[in-house]
């Protein structure tokens, strides 16, 4: 019997395996993907005590620091969770029914058991599901603006979405790039306002309305532009061809690729623009149908609900990570390392009944 089932092996995973092994208690660690969306992050600047790594070398590193530390990962995707436990009234505790359990079972039919879980399955970043997206990701295709390294300094990108994540990455882009386009469905971004006055000022931001990406090309090695198609039925080939071109710049003042920027009309009804850089920032899924049959609560976006200990409304179901609410994860990876933390901590204290030690380096130095 385990005390504890941390289930995603991504950053607020690992994390809380670090602590669950300083705080002994005895676990595991289950998940599909090692690292999660941190994968995804070719150049990270801004995890502190790193000027720059990669997603995978940061996975690595704290994969082997959990392991050092005791914990046991498991390679494999959680199907269900079935709560052993009694029915508990409000004064019973947990040292009460201290034999009953919750059972996780994975994918290939293996069962284990626990008395808390923590659920870190974190958000999976919605895709565009168009030709290029897979073969080009990591070299010109992106999903977090925030964590890439500052090499689109003179470059043209593009940032897909209509949102505040897709406002904020085109402003923070425009800092180095040379253009940055705005590529969204809808008729109007739906940003902050303090952001969309920031987009209207910038000169380097141009935004392209009701337009989706149908495909992103490239030379085999990197990205190269993507292809547009407007999602107005009613306007015909030549209209979209001069709603586009009132966005572009004069192709004449940009350097960098040749004709950057030029938005040209094709044989089909669509439109192709040459760029370096996609920018895909179109929110996330959270990882939440595990524990939706046990009743745990959700948010109107579909994250979980906690409490300032990272408790679900079920006893002995903690969750952290970008799947929480958006009031206490910024989907960052220090964000969730924080959060994997207090959600071990907070295992702790429902396991033993008691506050937590304060952990630095090997001491335990009790509240």
């Amino acid at each position: 019997m385990n005390d504890l089932i941390i289930i995603g092996s991504g950053p607020a995973g690992l994390t809380a395996s670090i602590y669950a092994s300083c705080f002994h208690l005895k676990h595991l660690v289950i998940g599909g993907t090692l690292g999660g969306q941190l994968q995804l992050a070719p150049d990270i600047l801004n995890y502190p005590g790193f000027e720059s790594i990669s997603g995978k070398e940061l996975t690595q590193k704290m994969f082997d620091q959990a392991v050092k530390r005791g914990g046991e990962i498991v390679t494999g995707s959680v199907t269900k969770i079935t709560d052993n436990r009694p029915q508990i009234t409000n004064n019973e505790t947990m040292k009460q029914w201290n034999n009953d359990f919750y059972e996780v079972e994975t994918q290939d039919g293996k069962k284990y058991q626990a008395k808390a879980i923590i659920l870190a399955t974190g958000t999976e970043r919605r895709k565009l599901n168009v030709p290029g997206e897979v073969e080009y990701t990591g070299r010109g295709v992106h999903y977090c603006a925030t964590c890439e390294k500052f090499d689109y300094d003179g470059k043209i990108c593009a940032v897909i979405g209509g949102a505040n994540s897709a406002v904020q990455a085109a402003v923070e882009l425009s800092q180095g790039a040379n253009r940055v386009y705005i590529i969204y469905r809808g008729t109007a971004l739906r940003g902050d306002p303090i952001w969309l006055e920031q987009v209207e000022k910038n000169e380097k931001i141009e935004v392209l309305y009701n337009s989706v990406v149908t495909e992103i090309v490239g030379d085999g090695e990197k990205v190269t532009g993507v292809k547009l198609q407007s999602v107005t039925a009613s306007k015909n080939f030549a209209e979209v061809g001069k709603d586009f071109s009132a966005h572009l710049p004069n192709s004449a003042s940009l350097t960098g690729l040749e004709a950057v920027g030029v938005l040209e009309k094709l044989a089909s009804p669509q439109n192709s623009l040459l760029l370096d850089k996609v920018f895909i920032e179109i929110g996330g899924v959270p990882g939440t149908a595990l524990v939706i049959p046990l009743g745990v609560k959700m948010d109107q976006g579909g994250y979980i609900e906690v409490n300032e200990r990272l408790a679900t409304n079920i006893p002995g179901i903690f969750a952290a990570g970008d799947l929480v609410s958006y009031g206490l994860s910024i989907e960052q990876i220090s964000s969730a390392v924080g959060l994997g933390a207090r959600a071990a901590s907070s295992a702790f204290a429902y396991l033993k009944q008691e506050k937590a030690p304060i952990l630095w380096g090997e001491s335990r130095i009790k509240r």
